[in-house]
């Protein structure tokens, strides 16, 4: 008796597992023939080439004995933002830099707030002729794609984050708009004849970088470069002569012509630095700031820390 309620007791059961197992055969062979699935899984974040120096300069992890010389650069370049959010940004600390620059999401923004970006220059040469050109510039990664470059600019505007950088806290200089394909470069030019001593009064020792519009699709999906590079006298001569054309990317090397000659290089190696960002519809809670003593953030209008 006992016996004979069990077996009716196991016949649902027998019952629910054919069922499951007919309607995974079903979905089996609606993938097999190709149906749209209803709920498809988000694009996969990738590192891309654009999250470290390999897409800015071909002899970046190649020839390392021909370009290890630091003389070989016109300046050291270092720009750190304050990446653990602790209200201070520390060159020695490496919360504040390395990987974390370079590693999605990279620093967090909400719409409206601004956050203080450090840019630090050591110069290593003062014998050359030309200038020295600091170059600050904003793109879009797509992370759906190994490269991460987007198919047209259009594209990446209307996919990629909005932000804009400040030359100050007060937003009165406007230096950068992600959105304006007319400002996303501005370059910062200084002569022989006074560098390094007018670096301070050209080159901005920091800069304010504001979130506008969340990212739709990845974190980590906008970078913020800057370079220091430098620029021929002859150079400078086919440049002025064409003083209306757009400011060129950091990233395309300028040809130095020497004796006739032309170098597909730069007399100085180029050296560059990034940092990746990310904008939030919300600012983060930021409760290690120190009351935000160091000033490093600006909370959007009408709200504190």
């Amino acid at each position: 008796m006992k016996a004979h309620r069990h077996a009716a007791t196991s016949l649902p059961s027998l019952r629910t597992a054919s069922v499951l197992a007919l309607l995974g055969l079903c979905a089996t062979l609606s993938g097999i023939a190709g149906d749209p699935n209803p709920n498809p899984a988000p694009p996969a974040t990738m590192q891309t080439n654009k999250d470290v120096p390999a897409d800015f300069h071909k002899y970046f992890g190649q020839r390392i004995n021909s370009w290890r010389d630091r003389e070989r650069q016109i300046a050291k370049l270092d720009m750190d933002a304050d990446m653990n959010q602790d209200g201070m940004i520390q060159n020695i600390d490496p919360a504040d830099s390395g990987a974390f620059e370079a590693t999605p999401p990279g620093l967090i923004l909400g719409v409206g707030e601004l956050s203080r970006f450090i840019i630090r220059l050591l110069p290593y040469r003062v014998d050359f002729d030309g200038e020295v050109v600091v170059t600050l510039e904003v793109e879009g990664i797509n992370r759906g794609v190994k490269s991460g470059e987007y198919g047209s600019l259009s594209e990446e505007l209307a996919s990629m984050g909005h932000i804009r950088v400040w030359r100050d806290k007060d937003k009165k200089v406007l230096l950068l708009d992600s959105r304006d394909p007319a400002k996303r470069s501005v370059e910062f030019t200084t002569q022989y004849k006074t560098y390094p001593y007018n670096l301070p009064l050209t080159v901005p020792r920091y800069v304010f970088v504001e979130g506008v519009t969340p990212s739709r699709h990845f974190t980590g999906d906008i970078r913020l470069l800057c370079t220091v590079s430098h620029r021929g006298t002859k150079t400078m001569s086919r440049q002025a002569a064409a003083a209306q054309a757009p400011v060129t990317s950091g990233k395309t090397p300028v040809p130095v012509e020497e004796e006739g000659k032309t170098v597909n290089i730069k007399s100085f190696r180029t050296s560059f630095d990034h940092i990746l960002i990310t904008v939030q519809d919300k600012p983060r809670h930021k409760e290690f700031i120190n009351n935000n003593n160091e000033g490093v953030w600006v909370p959007p209008p009408g709200t504190s820390y």
